[in-house]
């Protein structure tokens, strides 16, 4: 039997960072955001021995590791932490294709992660829900992987759609009420531009963890502006009156003055060159996606205007990357040899 499965990639409107542990199990944490047509893809087939085989179809790489290998010091450590957090004991043939870079800010790593342990859950049959999906990929990124990081990602590829999502001691997923015709128009102002450069974000992310352990006060603080922009957007959206979206653009914007604060790794003059450049012609907010350093800007531009961004951002080394939102999640198929 061979199992396929594909997770989606993530942009994320306000609020990331607050679902970062342990400040969101202290004081509660949300983002809002949305899965796209850009997938993880994970094929798995049984081999007669205990060795699993990764093949990368990326970076045209082939790995072999014994199963119960916990070294996650020598690379693929998220297959050889779900082979073992799920206490996996046969071999496998895994084959992992992804249609983003590494290192693109839209959740990568916990993408895949869900996709793997979603071919397994089919494989032997392990009833788990999409919920407890995301928790386990969460587990072995942040527990046994110890990867700083949030929520967020993981959460979003497992249940896929427009999603306001709340993280206390538990994580809440509140599917985003409102109309085609509000989710079209955010589609259409809505631009994606590659600027090269790539990132850890577990480095930039316990970076940002100093802060909260340091400077306490002013990390709340800002951290509180992010969640008020998350809930200011959510209302703006299920308001779905098309006419108030300036106003979620220039949310998009602030969240991006907040986030940046937290740490001098969030952005670089090559973000900031991009990033001036969309604002003179015409987006009214962005932000870069993820942890920062590198990867995608999430631009939100006036509608009369977004050509001429494009158009800008083109002449500067920019990469335009065409996608639609997708509300479907992680998905799993399979098939008999």
């Amino acid at each position: 039997m061979i199992i396929r499965s594909k997770a989606p990639f993530r942009v994320s409107f306000g609020g990331g960072g607050t679902d970062m542990a342990p400040y969101c199990t202290e004081h509660g944490g949300c983002v809002i955001n949305s899965t796209i047509d850009r997938h993880v893809f994970i094929t798995i087939k049984p081999r007669n021995d205990n060795k699993i085989r990764v093949i990368s179809t990326d970076y045209d790489e082939d790995y072999k590791f014994k199963v119960g290998d916990n070294n996650y010091s020598k690379g693929y450590e998220l297959f050889k932490g779900t082979v073992n957090v799920l206490e996996i004991r046969d071999g496998f043939d895994i084959v992992v294709s992804s249609e983003l870079p590494a290192g693109s800010g839209m959740g990568g790593s916990s993408t895949l992660c869900v996709a793997l342990i979603g071919a397994f859950n089919e494989f032997y049959t392990l009833n788990l829900t999409k919920h407890e999906i995301a928790q386990k990929a969460y587990d072995i990124e942040r527990v046994e992987l110890k990867q700083k990081g949030g929520y967020q990602d993981q959460f979003a590829a497992a249940y896929g759609g427009f999603n306001f999502i709340e993280f206390t001691d538990i994580v809440k997923i509140f599917p985003i009420n409102t109309t085609v015709d509000m989710i079209n128009e955010i589609q259409y102002r809505t631009i994606l531009c590659y600027v090269g450069g790539s990132h850890f974000s577990s480095d930039i992310q316990d970076e940002v963890l100093k802060g909260y352990k340091v400077e306490k006060k002013s990390f709340i603080e800002t951290m509180q502006d992010l969640k008020n922009v998350a809930y200011e957007m959510r209302t703006i959206v299920e308001s779905k009156d098309v006419s108030k979206l300036d106003q979620f653009g220039e949310l998009i914007h602030k969240g991006w003055l907040a986030k940046k604060s937290l740490s001098s790794k969030i952005t670089n003059e090559n973000i900031k060159n991009f990033y001036l450049t969309s604002r003179k012609f015409g987006v009214i907010g962005g932000k870069l996606l993820g942890a920062g350093g590198g990867g995608h800007l999430l631009l939100f531009s006036d509608p009369d205007k977004k050509f001429d961004v494009i158009h800008e951002l083109k002449k500067i080394g920019g990469v335009i990357v065409n996608f639609h939102f997708n509300p479907k999640g992680l998905e799993v198929w399979k098939y008999n040899i």
